[in-house]
């Protein structure tokens, strides 16, 4: 008997934040309070907000190398303002275990692959139609973790450029090919080289002339690098310094993405505050950045909100591409 066929179709937005909070609202109330952001706890944050539809599929990953698979319909049914719940109220998560990262589906794709990173600097791709299973009811598997180690970074490899960072302030670029497919339990490759080190993320990207790197410290500074000053190498290497050694007082690197001048970031410690990422210097691989928070970070992420901050929601059926690109040019856009 084919379930599906009594669920209600109905397009909802599903947010799930830092902490394991999650909700779906009707696009009703969505659009009804739109201009306010939704209601979470306090130093929480959101990882995504997506347009589904109750059909669809919420793939979450949690550190402990888990994922969870969560049909839309079994979210909870919330309104844009209230606090979501829990994620463990559907699917218990073991102790000391974090949400890293959510994928919405619509389809398995056996076409599509996934990238996992880890910590200890492992990395692997796998189907992701592997990740489609009928056994809901508590975490799967999707990558064995040894030596205490624990998931970074998840994605779909929708680009061919890989970049993996470190916390002493390590990068490293090769291409994704480079990446075995392999199954949903398997370890995975070697990424990149560590001597005392950590990963703390790994990002496929699309190399363009409007993209940069983006480095965030422990110290509080941060800064923009371009990328053609990293060479396309490969995996299993230690990479090239995207920071100056300072070894009186080192600077940790706390989070780095590739990102355009659009987007903005959102820093961490005691509080949350949201910085514009062209507000950052463009410097060359060794500066140290500048000062963004005099108190340092703890924590630093890309800022997620399903609502545009000067309240003009785009609409695709309205604007053409060209029209997108000249109505959200930044400074250094209009400078080139």
């Amino acid at each position: 008997i084919d379930t599906t066929v009594m669920i209600p179709k109905e397009e909802v937005v599903v947010t799930i934040s830092r902490d394991g909070y999650i909700k779906r609202t009707s696009l009703k109330s969505y659009s009804a309070s739109k201009d306010e952001e939704t209601t979470l706890k306090e130093n929480d944050y959101l990882l995504g907000v997506y347009e589904m539809n109750t059909l669809d599929t919420l793939l979450v990953f949690t550190n402990l190398g888990n994922f969870l698979y969560i049909p839309v319909h079994t979210i909870y049914d919330l309104k844009w303002k209230e606090l979501g719940k829990h994620i463990s109220n559907l699917i218990p998560l073991g102790e000391e275990e974090e949400v890293v990262y959510a994928l919405p589906v619509k389809e398995f794709n056996k076409n599509k692959n996934i990238i996992i990173s880890t910590a200890n600097g492992m990395i692997k791709r796998t189907s992701l139609s592997d990740f489609k299973i009928t056994r809901i009811t508590k975490p799967s598997c999707c990558i064995k973790l040894k030596d205490n180690d624990r998931v970074v970074s998840v994605m779909l490899d929708n680009y061919e450029d890989i970049f993996v960072e470190t916390k002493l302030g390590y990068g490293l670029l090769f291409n994704k090919e480079e990446i075995p497919i392999v199954g949903i339990k398997a370890s995975g490759v070697k990424a990149i080289n560590l001597k005392d080190d950590v990963v703390v993320s790994t990002i496929n990207f699309d190399k363009t002339d409007n993209n940069y790197l983006v480095v965030i410290t422990d110290k509080g500074t941060g800064k923009r690098v371009k990328l053609t000053e990293f060479e396309v190498t490969s995996r299993a290497r230690r990479g090239v310094m995207t920071i100056r050694d300072v070894k009186t007082n080192p600077y940790y690197v706390i989070n780095a993405f590739i990102s355009n001048n659009r987007e903005h970031i959102g820093i961490k410690n005691g509080e949350i505050n949201i910085i514009k990422t062209s507000e950052l210097p463009i410097v060359d691989r060794y500066s140290t950045g500048s000062s963004i928070n005099k108190k340092g970070i703890s924590e630093a992420f890309i800022y997620k909100d399903f609502v545009d901050k000067s309240n003009e929601v785009i609409k695709k059926e309205q604007i053409s591409l060209d029209d997108v690109d000249k109505r959200l040019m930044t400074i250094d856009d209009f400078l080139k």
